[in-house]
């Protein structure tokens, strides 16, 4: 009787470790589906990467269901270095990237220069034998990374708001669970378990990485920018002379920050400059989420060899939020990715709400004639 309800628990755990591996292998095999459309969509090589990782991980789910534990530590190590590097890629195509470009190379190759080395060093030792506990180490290490790519993606937080947020605590939490793996893993009842947790965290990690991917701030950095005929530098112009020059850019991808966001033409590029939160809003007391913004917007035009234009309607309602000395820097910081990347930046100033010697300062802060 005890040895028929064991054989029956030994059962059920191993059909729930089963399941648990299945699902977690169709998750990972859908994100990168997904997000290979995602890359030839928008052409986002962070999307290409981040694909590959997860096609290399539900690997290592196979290798570890025919116990091939050399695959397991090797593909498991593979995959957070595509994670990792993609990490960089994202963080760069934002405008976010490492001052020594060399660092993502490293930092992205270091997993799985390690476990190579590693399973190297028993490869040649004579007589050496790598046991389940050094493998499952290595499958610990890759969790490290992983958690330590979610780190990175916290830096997110200004471009995609909450959902950069949770997509790094999501990594995060994932890379947890994946260090547990060598202190758990040999623990017959919680196997299941396990891979059952690792599918739910999977889960979350896909379905977030999708969310951010099909953000319209993922997917129209890419976007197309016409060439507009405006002299590249800074440009102030009056409400008055406004309606002319926003009918003149109608069919340009601006990239707006405004007040009246309702007034904007459908190819703008419009974030809501308001204290009241929500879907692309900005608070007047963040500026600096304007210029995080407005940069990663310069990068991609750069690239794509033309000049893009940005707009501020809005410098009245932030000079009601900010100290003059505050709205100085933060113009001058524009200014200067303007000098930097090239492109036009227009702001609609009315010069009657400014006092002269305020006025005077923005126009040489901006090196605009006074």
């Amino acid at each position: 009787m005890c040895i028929d309800i064991v054989l029956i628990g030994m059962t059920v755990n191993s059909l729930v470790l089963a399941v648990g591996q299945g699902i977690n292998t169709l998750l990972k095999l859908s994100a990168f589906v997904l997000l290979l459309h995602a890359y030839v969509s928008y052409k986002r090589k962070s999307a290409l990467f981040w694909s590959l990782a997860f096609l290399v991980d539900a690997l290592s789910i196979v290798s570890d269901i025919v116990s091939e534990q050399y695959g397991l530590a090797i593909f498991q190590a593979l995959a957070v270095s595509l994670l990792f590097y993609g990490a960089f890629i994202l963080l760069e195509e934002e405008g976010m990237s490492p001052s020594q470009p060399y660092i993502k190379n490293i930092a992205g190759l270091a997993p799985l220069i390690l476990t190579l080395y590693i399973i190297t060093y028993y490869a040649l030792k004579e007589g050496a034998n790598p046991s389940f506990d050094e493998l499952a180490l290595m499958y610990g290490i890759a969790g490290f990374f992983h958690f330590f790519t979610g780190a990175l993606l916290f830096g997110l937080h200004g471009v995609y708001m909450k959902r950069g947020t949770y997509l790094a605590a999501a990594f995060m939490i994932y890379g947890i669970h994946k260090m547990d793996y060598p202190f758990l893993r040999p623990v017959e009842w919680f196997a299941p378990i396990g891979f059952i947790l690792g599918a739910l965290f999977t889960l979350f990690e896909v379905v977030l990485v999708l969310v951010v991917v099909s953000s319209d701030e993922f997917r129209n950095l890419n976007r197309p920018v016409s060439q507009v005929d405006f002299k590249e530098g800074v440009m102030i112009i009056s409400p008055r002379e406004y309606p002319k020059i926003k009918e003149h850019l109608r069919d340009a991808p601006v990239l707006a920050f405004l007040r009246k966001v309702k007034e904007a033409p459908e190819n703008w590029e419009v974030y809501f400059i308001t204290k009241v939160a929500g879907y692309r809003s900005i608070s007047p007391t963040e500026p600096e989420k304007i210029v995080e913004l407005s940069c990663r917007y310069l990068i991609e035009a750069k690239k794509k060899g033309i000049s893009g234009v940005i707009l501020l309607d809005c410098i009245e309602y932030l000079r009601a939020y900010n100290e003059f000395i505050s709205i100085a820097k933060f113009l001058s910081a524009l200014k200067d990715y303007i000098t930097v990347y090239g492109g036009t930046l227009v702001l609609v100033i009315d010069s009657t709400a400014w006092d002269e010697k305020e006025m005077g300062m923005l126009k040489r802060v901006l090196g605009v004639e006074v």
